[in-house]
């Protein structure tokens, strides 16, 4: 019996071992994809009349409307281009566009600028702009909602930072989390109010032995 319960108690280290194994290597995997893509945008809602000879030179008018004070030497852009769409979308909607901006930082100011800049030409008004992230890092921001939901509703800033960590600043402090667990601990700490189920993740395995 003292065999099979060490035998047992071995098997669960080796697994919570491959499991921590198993998640750094996903993070550092979401990390090397999400910097690959770091200066590309995602654009939703580009009419598909703009034919993609003429993508580039529609983009390059789009952004300087933007962000008229950025020289239009910098916004150069190396590729653009749309991708397929979903199958489940109606055929009116228009294809996303994927781009890789040639400056990090000029990406940056268009994506601030298209979150700010509330007085552009209704041609352009149905344009979304977003980040190209990986699915996976999708995937676990979703995970981490349930805080997001709660911290928006107190009007408490975040953003989100690299490997997926979502870095909180309140009172002129920045607190940083690493999962949806350590957010719950957080908002517990300042009273706040805490998601009504709870966001787990895979739960390791208990060292113990139990009889039959």
């Amino acid at each position: 019996m003292e065999e099979t319960q060490e035998a047992h108690n071995h098997l669960i280290d080796q697994v919570n071992t491959l499991q921590v194994t198993i998640s750094t290597m996903e993070n550092k995997l979401m990390d090397i994809e999400d910097r690959a893509r770091r200066n590309n945008l995602r654009l939703w809602g580009i009419p598909e009349t703009v034919a993609p000879a003429d993508l580039q030179a529609y983009l390059h008018e789009f952004f300087h409307v933007l962000s008229p004070d950025t020289p239009s030497a910098m916004l150069l852009l190396d590729r653009a281009h749309r991708i397929p769409k979903p199958q489940h979308l109606p055929p009116s909607v228009p294809r996303d566009v994927i781009l890789c901006a040639h400056y990090h930082h000029i990406k940056e100011i268009i994506l601030k600028q298209s979150r700010n800049n509330k007085n552009i030409p209704s041609k352009y008004t149905d344009i979304k702009i977003f980040p190209d992230l990986s699915a996976a890092t999708l995937r676990r921001r979703k995970t981490f909602q349930p805080i997001t939901t709660i911290l928006r509703q107190h009007q408490i800033a975040y953003r989100w930072g690299y490997p997926l960590k979502l870095l909180i600043s309140k009172e002129g402090a920045t607190k940083v989390l690493n999962s949806p667990e350590d957010g719950e601990k957080l908002l517990r700490e300042w009273n706040l109010p805490t998601p009504s189920k709870p966001t787990r993740e895979t739960a390791a395995l208990h060292r113990e032995w139990r009889k039959a």
